[in-house]
């Protein structure tokens, strides 16, 4: 599935209007976008009520549907977005929503948000009905091959050019996050506007402050120095920092650590291969350390937590991304710390 297009959903909603919205999808920068699109639309358009319905175990649907007819009675043009967050309905559930999907308005504005769903679902007449009467947005998480293409899209609608070397920075740092890049390439606009901007800049701007103490960070994990490691959260979590940026820069060292623990790179080999994932200078030092320290099972562990917390910083799993990733910090630090007393 290719990554969600605010730009041609945007255009294709203003030509053909649609009423009517599916989303399938979670992918944190889509969702945001997609709902911020509908809603502009709507607005365009005088819709003026809104209501919203989160379904979780204890959702009513009587006093859903009781709400939505009341309001029917009084307002011609309504919004009504329901989101189902475990993208699952209960029997009962499924057949009031079955009775509420059929007895929407030409008038209404519909929209229904479900993250991805199984074949059970697709197979429930709920599903069914939305789905024949809505228009459906796929919010799908992008692919690694098709992020280059993505952001080189992206830069010139903020018209901005990068270099292929800098696409290439830009996706090894944020791995997949959508969210991440995006907020890169605004503050790339906002520091270059309207110019092309070269490889030494981006890399610069992605090292700026708050970003070169996530590197930071990054190393004195990896060195086993835990009070700077503490303190340094702590001052990332004060100055307001997403976990995100402190996870990809831990990402963009770990990763390469691992094919090399699985591969067995040794002597010149191992410092080629941790030049070809871009580490360079006093970090390919301190990573080429850090090797001794960490075994198979513990980059494994620390590649599965950060993949966890990555779901957590985008609203897809429960939990504390902040908390998760100190925990995460202090424990690589811990065993640093061992290895260097060995």
């Amino acid at each position: 599935m290719a990554a969600f297009d605010s730009e041609a959903f945007s255009k294709e909603l203003q030509k053909n209007q649609q009423s009517k919205f599916l989303l399938l999808g979670d992918e944190a920068l889509s969702r945001k976008e997609a709902f911020d699109i509908i809603r502009q639309f709507a607005k365009e358009q005088t819709y003026t009520e809104k209501l919203s319905f989160t379904v979780d175990r204890y959702f009513k649907w009587d006093q859903c549907a009781s709400s939505l007819q009341s309001q029917g009675l009084f307002s011609q043009k309504r919004i009504i977005e329901i989101i189902i967050p475990s993208g699952k309905i209960n029997a009962e559930g499924g057949e009031s929503f079955y009775e509420i999907i059929q007895n929407f308005s030409q008038d209404d504005l519909v929209v229904v948000h479900l993250p991805q769903i199984d074949k059970e679902t697709k197979l429930q007449k709920w599903f069914k009905e939305i789905e024949k009467i809505a228009y459906t947005i796929r919010l799908d998480e992008i692919k690694p091959l098709e992020l280059p293409f993505w952001l080189k899209k992206r830069a010139s609608l903020l018209s901005i050019n990068l270099d292929e070397g800098s696409i290439q920075l830009i996706s090894q740092f944020v791995h997949g996050n959508m969210l991440a890049a995006d907020q890169e390439l605004n503050k790339l606009a906002l520091l270059f506007p309207n110019q092309s901007i070269s490889y030494e800049k981006v890399s610069q701007s992605i090292s700026n402050v708050s970003r070169y103490d996530a590197f930071e960070l990054t190393e004195y994990v990896l060195n086993g120095d835990q009070i700077k490691t503490i303190s340094t959260l702590n001052f990332l979590k004060e100055e307001g920092q997403n976990p995100i940026s402190i996870t990809s820069s831990l990402s963009w060292v770990l990763k390469p650590m691992l094919e090399i623990k699985e591969l067995d790179f040794r002597g010149h080999s191992l410092e080629n291969h941790l030049t070809k994932s871009r580490i360079f200078g006093d970090k390919l030092l301190f990573t080429k350390k850090a090797l001794s320290f960490f075994s198979l099972k513990h980059l494994r562990a620390a590649i599965q937590k950060l993949s966890e917390i990555d779901k957590i910083s985008k609203g897809v799993s429960p939990g504390d991304a902040w908390l998760e990733t100190t925990r995460l910090c202090l424990g690589l630090a811990k065993i640093a710390s061992r290895g260097q007393k060995i």
